[in-house]
């Protein structure tokens, strides 16, 4: 009896305890690789912190009401920085965060997405499917296979960052982007989903 009682009192203790998630920033303007939120989608319990570490670049962290006014609040660390800066935040209320870098040209690549749950919810903390583009090099259409998300914009952007096209797909499982006006060389894919989430993936054209 004596052990039950303890194993209780020490449950809630155990259920509130936080977890640090990590996200590595890098990547240059002008160069590869393009900036980047390495993961770019965390989902995490309420309470929970994410840390910010750069690993080479100028970036920052923006998440400001003013510039994504349906965040369940605003987050910020500062000015765009080099160096091998971290950054923290405790994500305390539930919701969909999303953020960006300040950098110029860098938030066409660098964005990211935080999901918070609330921590008296049951939730299976899973990876989906990592999105597979393919056939690789894609010649009249790059094919990408997105499972069960449900994907609402696609965005081809060349290596340094500029915006080619913002072609039409077919919805499915398995989306079907038509590449063959596109030049010879190296892109990258930038899918958007009908929940925020934003995720880029480089592709060779032929």
């Amino acid at each position: 009896m004596k052990l039950i009682s303890t194993l209780l009192l020490a449950l809630p203790f155990t259920l509130s305890a936080q977890t640090i998630h990590i996200v590595d920033v890098g990547g240059f303007g002008n160069d590869t690789p393009l900036p980047y939120y390495s993961p770019n989608v965390l989902t995490i319990i309420e309470g929970d912190i994410v840390r910010w570490s750069n690993s080479s670049g100028t970036h920052n962290v923006n998440g400001t009401a003013q510039l994504f006014p349906d965040n369940p609040e605003g987050f910020y660390n500062a000015q765009p920085a080099n160096g091998t800066w971290t950054w923290s935040y405790t994500f305390t209320i539930p919701g969909t965060y999303h953020y960006q870098c300040d950098s110029k040209g860098h938030a066409d690549t660098q964005t990211g997405t935080i999901i918070v749950e609330a921590s008296n919810s049951v939730v299976e903390l899973h990876d989906s499917p990592a999105i597979v583009l393919f056939p690789s090099p894609a010649v009249d259409v790059l094919k990408a296979d997105v499972g069960e998300r449900r994907i609402i914009r696609a965005e081809i952007f060349a290596m340094d960052g500029r915006l080619i096209t913002s072609p039409s797909f077919e919805r499915s499982d398995i989306l079907i982007v038509p590449v063959r006006d596109l030049s010879t060389g190296n892109y990258l894919l930038r899918l958007t989903e009908a929940n925020g989430t934003v995720t880029s993936h480089p592709f060779n054209k032929r």
